[in-house]
């Protein structure tokens, strides 16, 4: 019979694992709504209507009818948009079993990091105390929950994060090795360092940057002296770079600024580059103070976050050197990591968009700092969540489901079913465009857009263009797409009405026109 002590103890840690969605929850419940409330077409983010339709078309056609990208760029192969197959493939095998949804993207999303969480208890065994902190700081972290309740696949990133710091923290912690020696084998060593090595390539071949976790296992090697690891890992690390390369330039569609042209870096010259770097820092400074003064600014908050886990690394360092007593590796590498990383998002991203990308760094260098020092740091991390919790405020909740907007939505996809033919072939007949810049006919100096969210209603299979400026609507022969989404009080529908395109449906909110 079980003593009542090790039934608490279990109770405890199905708790821990299932925090995902206990926090999902009480995020939910915090705006008197639950998790099946939060409504994906209203959430105003344009990843998700790609994502979305992506995945919806590769389970009723295999792959999309039509192309994915951004001003009506298109992949030299295949039908996906930007980051390719490997970033959807969780939500793909979850749509396969489960069905797709609206709701789908969220329970995956909990589903994963629930499995990261199990990680965590399985591999590490941590006491109760540590435990009850990090579900703490992931209960009352407002980005973390906003992230996994949406229709992106960052929380794909946030458990693989967790997963690979917990192999490090088996991997490389001293003080975990010793306090739980009876749990460390030679075996066990191997297993680990061979699945750590695996979901970093997976990583790496979906964001090229992750390829900095490489030094995880090659570290373990080079402690190990394992010769053969010490030089098939960087061949294996640059192997997957390559691989992502390929699959961008033939298989995704490039950003509507190609991310990967590197101009940032070459533009300026080494002057240039290093002086970029530093007013992408004052930014993040600058993004950073902007968040704690002023309600409902956001972006801060995730590199607040993130430079409170990284400086405690690196005073944990600095003592430890001072004292002469030995620095983790862990951190080493953390710190190495983390700012080549910073390197990579200064490049490829703007500051503001590049912020969310950060938020599988910050719980990964939350479990690691858990696991490495004291459970203090975490607690000021918490602190600092619910500061941003009440700073926030109601400026980036998840969207909830309205019963008038539902109804017009499943209007729509009626509506949208007769018009919008998706042929057996791939091509640009199957692709729906939306222009996201447009302005009023009638005084061209008033902006007007079309809400890109209708787009959910559009039929299994389409490809789907957001178009980011209007010049492509300016010259003869620039569009390809089939179908074109606009403001029906835009300038861009002269400009369609002139080259001879066909209104077939009409609100007061918008215009679809065609080629036919």
């Amino acid at each position: 019979m079980l003593k009542k002590y090790n039934v608490l103890n279990v109770i405890f840690y199905i708790l821990v694992i299932l925090v995902p969605l206990i926090s999902a929850i009480l995020f939910c419940l915090k705006e008197g709504k639950m998790i099946n409330d939060v409504y994906i077409p209203l959430g105003g983010w344009s990843d998700e209507i790609t994502y979305y339709k992506q995945i919806e078309g590769i389970l009723t056609y295999g792959f999309p009818r039509g192309y994915f990208g951004y001003n009506q760029t298109r992949a030299m192969y295949g039908t996906l948009g930007v980051w390719g197959i490997f970033p959807l493939i969780p939500y793909i095998i979850w749509g396969f079993f489960f069905g797709w949804n609206y709701l789908s993207p969220i329970y995956a999303n909990i589903l994963l990091c629930i499995l990261a969480i199990l990680c965590i208890c399985v591999i590490l065994r941590p006491d109760k105390k540590c435990m009850a902190v990090f579900s703490l700081f992931w209960t009352i972290n407002p980005l973390l929950n906003r992230y996994i309740l949406s229709g992106v696949v960052e929380a794909y990133f946030i458990s693989q994060g967790i997963i690979v710091s917990v192999c490090g923290i088996y991997l490389l912690s001293d003080r975990f090795r010793c306090r739980k020696s009876e749990h460390v084998t030679q075996s066990k060593d191997r297993t680990i360092l061979w699945f750590c090595t695996v979901m970093i390539s997976i990583m790496t071949l979906a964001r090229p940057y992750f390829a900095v976790l490489f030094l995880i296992p090659w570290w373990k090697a080079m402690k190990d002296k394992r010769r053969k690891w010490l030089i098939l890992l960087p061949i294996l690390a640059i192997g997957d770079i390559v691989l992502f390369f390929v699959n961008n330039y033939f298989f995704c569609s490039t950003y509507f600024e190609n991310i990967f042209a590197f101009e940032k870096m070459k533009s300026g010259g080494v002057g240039g580059f290093f002086q970029h770097i530093a007013d992408s820092l004052a930014e993040i400074v600058r993004q950073t103070w902007y968040a704690v003064r002023y309600d409902g600014v956001g972006v801060g908050w995730y590199y607040l976050l993130w430079a409170i886990g990284l400086l405690s690394m690196i005073i944990v360092c600095i003592r430890r050197a001072y004292y002469k007593k030995k620095v983790p590796s862990l951190f080493l590498i953390t710190l190495i990591g983390n700012s080549l990383i910073l390197l990579s998002f200064i490049e490829i991203y703007d500051l503001g968009v590049g912020a969310r990308h950060i938020l599988a760094l910050i719980v990964a260098n939350a479990v690691i700092l858990l696991m490495e020092t004291h459970f203090s740091v975490i607690l000021i991390m918490a602190a600092v969540c619910m500061a941003a919790i009440f700073r926030i405020g109601d400026a980036d909740m998840p969207p909830y489901r309205n019963a008038e907007y539902s109804e017009y939505m499943e209007q729509l996809k009626n509506e949208f079913a007769q018009v919008v033919l998706v042929s057996d072939s791939i091509s640009y007949d199957n692709v729906v465009t939306l222009p996201t810049v447009d302005y009023v006919a009638e005084n061209p100096g008033q902006n007007v857009g079309c809400y890109y969210g209708v787009m959910f209603a559009l039929p299994a299979g389409v490809g789907i263009s957001l178009d980011f400026g209007d010049i492509y609507y300016q010259e003869e022969g620039s569009l390809k797409a089939g179908y074109y989404l606009i403001h029906p009080k835009g300038m861009i529908r002269t400009r369609l009405d002139a080259q001879g395109m066909h209104c077939i449906y009409e609100t007061e909110d918008f215009a679809l026109y065609t080629r036919w």
